[in-house]
């Protein structure tokens, strides 16, 4: 027996030097400045970005009164100017197709009851029930934390995420290869885009995503544990891209939401904010769409007691739209 578990041991061993030495073949030649590992693996995300910068430049001593979390909706949809006119600190860690399983371990590592007093958690039909690949191999690249990296490997089930985490671990002798700083405020991403009607409307479906379910009720839990208050939000689309099968959505969601007594501000459907002047396309706001939404949005949250104003503020109204 111990000969074969010594057997066992030195076929592993063998295997992963094996492993590694081509891998750092791979990182090593550059094909135009690129390491050639990019094109012979899948899913690798490059070193720098959007993610990388806001995740880095987060400041997890600072007290924060509003994190938002999610995909893009929630990048490109949530202003801390608007919030901070409010008297309220807030701060967007929102990334690119941000799924569940990615805003749990994004959140369990960098959130808790000393810098946040509440999670807006965006959420949108359609990357809700997507696959994780691409917020997974960008959240494993360019987050800060290793441990939270590498938690996020494990949970993911997918061998493509052993590379991703080793690519990571070699880039640390590596400067970012994706130089775009993008202009990011507080994580957030402005556009003054306007939408251009499309020729014919796309329509994106809802399928149920268990794991999505999963992830988003172990979330809750964290937060809860923590003491840090949590709601759940979505901004409406244009007249012109209709949320298909929302209804199931809703239904999935709330299954976990009545569970533990979470609210959603659900507005996708609220035809007040659905003119396409509103939109740089067919999913995501402008900054015209951004300044309605979100003080709509504050003095909602003001309403159901999720933010608390400061004793020497005393008007909270809605505010015209910039025209």
């Amino acid at each position: 027996m111990k000969k074969f578990i010594s057997r066992c041991l030195l076929f592993f061993l063998s295997t992963l030097a094996v492993y590694l030495v081509v891998f750092a073949v791979l990182f090593f030649i550059k094909i135009g400045g690129t390491p050639l590992v990019y094109r012979a693996t899948q899913g690798n995300f490059l070193k720098g970005g959007g993610t990388y910068i806001k995740t880095h430049n987060f400041n997890t001593q600072e007290k924060y009164d509003v994190i938002i979390v999610g995909s893009s909706h929630a990048y490109r949809g949530y202003d801390p100017r608007i919030f901070k006119e409010y008297g309220f600190n807030a701060y967007n860690l929102g990334t690119s197709d941000q799924k569940p399983m990615c805003s749990y371990f994004l959140i369990k590592n960098y959130i808790n009851h000393n810098n946040c007093k509440l999670v807006i958690f965006d959420l949108y039909d359609r990357v809700f029930s997507q696959s994780n690949i691409e917020s997974m191999s960008d959240m494993i690249q360019n987050i800060p934390s290793d441990k939270a990296a590498l938690q996020l490997s494990l949970a993911s089930n997918d061998v493509r995420a052993i590379n991703m985490f080793t690519l990571r671990i070699f880039n640390k002798i590596a400067d970012p290869i994706n130089p775009d700083t993008l202009g990011y405020i507080k994580g957030y991403l402005p556009t003054e885009k306007l939408l251009e009607l499309p020729p014919k409307r796309r329509i994106y479906t809802y399928e149920t995503n268990h794991e999505g379910l999963k992830y988003l009720e172990k979330t809750i839990r964290y937060l809860k544990k923590e003491g840090v208050k949590i709601v759940m939000t979505e901004h409406t689309l244009p007249i012109v891209a209709p949320a298909v099968r929302h209804d199931a959505f809703r239904k999935d969601i709330y299954k976990v939401l009545n569970k533990y007594n979470v609210g959603w501000l659900d507005y996708t459907t609220d035809s007040t904010m659905n003119n396409v002047k509103y939109f740089a396309d067919e999913s995501h706001l402008n900054v015209k769409g951004v300044y309605k939404y979100n003080h709509r949005l504050i003095n909602d949250l003001i309403k159901a007691n999720l933010l608390q104003p400061a004793t020497n503020r005393t008007a909270f109204v809605y505010k015209k739209d910039k025209e």
